[in-house]
C-alpha cells in the first residue's frame, strides 16, 4: 500500500520472519537494543541510496511498518496464552461492534460516527464491541481491567487505522490474498493493534 521500494519491502519481510523467531528463541534480545537496530535497518535503505527527496518520508513509513506488523507478530510468541485470549476476544469484539452498530445507531447520541475516516463506525458500535471483548475474556479466564482495555482498542482503532493508510495512499483493498475480504490485513487489522497494545500493559 505505501509503494515502499524493494529495500524497505525486503527489510520489513525479513523483520516479519526474524522478530517472532527471535521471540520463540530469545526473548531476552528484544530489548532496547533491539530497537535500536530497528531503527538503522528501517532508515538504511533510503541512507544509503542517498534519497534526499523521499528519504524521510521512506524511513518513516518502514518504521510504521515495523512497528504496524513485525512488532505485533511478536506479541502471537511473548504473550503465550493470552495471545488466543486476545484473538478470541477480537473475534468477538468485531461481531460485538457490528450487532451493536445494528441495533443501536438508528438514532441519537451512539448512531455518531466515530471517525471520518469510516463513517459507518459509530459509537453504537463501540458500546457492542466493549461488552462483547469483556464477555470473551472472562469466558476464557484472562479478563483484566488494563487486557480489557487493549483488545477494546484495537478492536476499534485498528479499522480506523487501517482505512487511514489506505486513504492516504489510495487503494481500496489491502491487498489480493483474501479476494472479496479486502486482503489479508483487512483480517487482522484490529489482531495487530490488540497484541501491540496487550504486550504494553501485560509485558
Amino acid at each position: 500500500m505505501a509503494a515502499l521500494p524493494r529495500g524497505e519491502r525486503a527489510v520489513l519481510w525479513a523483520a516479519a520472519v526474524l522478530l517472532p523467531a527471535a521471540a520463540w528463541g530469545a526473548p531476552d534480545a528484544l530489548d532496547v537494543r533491539a530497537a535500536g537496530a530497528l531503527l538503522v535497518l528501517a532508515t538504511l535503505p533510503a541512507l544509503l541510496a542517498g534519497d534526499a527527496a523521499h528519504g524521510f518520508t521512506r524511513a518513516c513509513r518502514t518504521v510504521f511498518g515495523l512497528l504496524w506488523i513485525p512488532v505485533s507478530l511478536t506479541g502471537l510468541v511473548l504473550l503465550g496464552d493470552t495471545a488466543v485470549a486476545v484473538g478470541v476476544a477480537v473475534a468477538f469484539g468485531d461481531v460485538g461492534a457490528w450487532c451493536g452498530g445494528t441495533a443501536l445507531s438508528r438514532r441519537g447520541p451512539l448512531s455518531r460516527p466515530l471517525s471520518p475516516l469510516s463513517p459507518n463506525k459509530t459509537w453504537a458500535g463501540v458500546l457492542g464491541a466493549a461488552a462483547a471483548t469483556a464477555a470473551a475474556l472472562a469466558a476464557v479466564d484472562a479478563f483484566t481491567p488494563l487486557l480489557w482495555a487493549a483488545v477494546l482498542a484495537g478492536c476499534v482503532l485498528g479499522d480506523l487505522l487501517e482505512s487511514m493508510v489506505k486513504r492516504e495512499t489510495g487503494v481500496k483493498d489491502a491487498g489480493t490474498w483474501l479476494p472479496g475480504f479486502g486482503g489479508l490485513l483487512d483480517r487482522i487489522d484490529s489482531l495487530l493493534l490488540a497484541l501491540l497494545a496487550a504486550m504494553a500493559v501485560t509485558l
